[in-house]
């Protein structure tokens, strides 16, 4: 039997390699180079996340929902979701060392890898009939075997790996300076802003579905910004699909009274736990993601002509965000 990154091979056909390359805006070549790093090192992830027993027994059990198709996965927002759970919030220092010592680019492979390696995984895993801990000696077994056939590469995989790692303690450190509770607040907040301009303005079903698209690109971009162990940047990652803002339960009538207190009680929050620098990066994280989506769909006029980037009703939603987080 094939082993699980020959199954990510075969996964990966010319049509589905095509298809990658345009949701990258980049060619076959980006995604197939991408390709030979970004599924090894997406599989070292999972092994080491699995190397828990608890971690195993979750990853087990998602081998058993439907994982639908790969594209789907990383068009809505799954593929990342999995990413920041096997990589943590040190993924960005990974990509990074991987590609300052290999000259290989796989930041932007990763999501198109991370389905994949997923359903390779659960191939190998069902026709062995393996449970959480035989799921851990698979995976343990195939980063060997991939060590003795790619020893550089493996060397550089784990010592990226190791590099995120030090991230992951480090944001798991402010994690923990909050309640459940508190830290669900300080990740909703920003998509609760983003939503209530939307919802202040409709704009028609496409400028809507722009608006939803400015949000979690704002969310993506803004957080990518910030250093991978602040709070805004660990935050940026929580509600980053269409199914997460759905889950928030916000609509045309309550989506103003939802974002205010939100911004009320994370004013709070801040006021109490955080320094001065992140309480100010925070807030203007939050502006900025609102202030985007905003600017998304221009309202007005005929055809987008002749209208205003930015509604009086946008904007007045965005003054009473400013003002309950109170921002300058």
């Amino acid at each position: 039997m094939a082993n699980v990154l020959e199954m990510v091979q075969e996964l990966l056909t010319p049509a589905l390699t095509k298809q990658y390359a345009e949701m990258i805006g980049g060619n076959e070549t980006k995604v197939t180079e991408g390709m030979t790093l970004a599924a090894p090192l997406t599989l070292a992830a999972m092994a080491k996340y699995a190397s828990h027993a608890d971690n195993a027994q979750g990853l087990a059990q998602t081998l058993e929902k439907d994982l639908g198709s790969p594209l789907d996965a990383v068009t809505n927002g799954l593929s990342d979701v999995w990413l920041n759970q096997w990589f943590g919030a040190g993924i960005p220092n990974v990509s990074r060392w991987i590609e300052n010592t290999t000259n290989i680019a796989v930041a932007p492979v990763l999501a198109l890898a991370a389905p994949l390696v997923l359903h390779a995984l659960r191939d190998a895993a069902h026709a062995q009939s393996l449970d959480a801990a035989g799921l851990n000696t698979l995976l343990q077994n195939e980063m060997d075997a991939y060590a003795l056939a790619q020893p550089p590469f493996a060397s550089e995989i784990a010592a990226a790996l190791d590099a995120g790692e030090n991230v992951n303690e480090r944001a798991a450190r402010i994690r923990a300076q909050f309640t459940a509770e508190e830290w669900d607040t300080l990740s909703k907040t920003p998509v609760l802003a983003g939503y209530a301009v939307m919802m202040s303005s409709l704009s028609g079903p496409v400028g809507i579905n722009k608006e939803i698209r400015a949000l979690l690109e704002a969310m993506d971009e803004f957080g990518h910004q910030a250093e991978p162990d602040s709070l805004v940047g660990l935050v940026s990652h929580e509600y980053n699909s269409p199914a997460h803002i759905t889950s928030l339960g916000a609509n045309r009538e309550n989506a103003a009274t939802l974002m205010r207190d939100a911004c009320l009680e994370t004013l709070r929050i801040l006021n109490e736990k955080e320094t001065y620098d992140e309480k100010v990066a925070y807030k203007e994280f939050v502006v900025n993601v609102a202030t985007r989506v905003a600017s998304a769909a221009i309202d007005g006029g005929i055809m987008s002509i002749g209208g205003t980037a930015i509604s009086p009703e946008e904007q007045q939603t965005l003054d009473l965000i400013a003002a309950a987080l109170a921002y300058p």
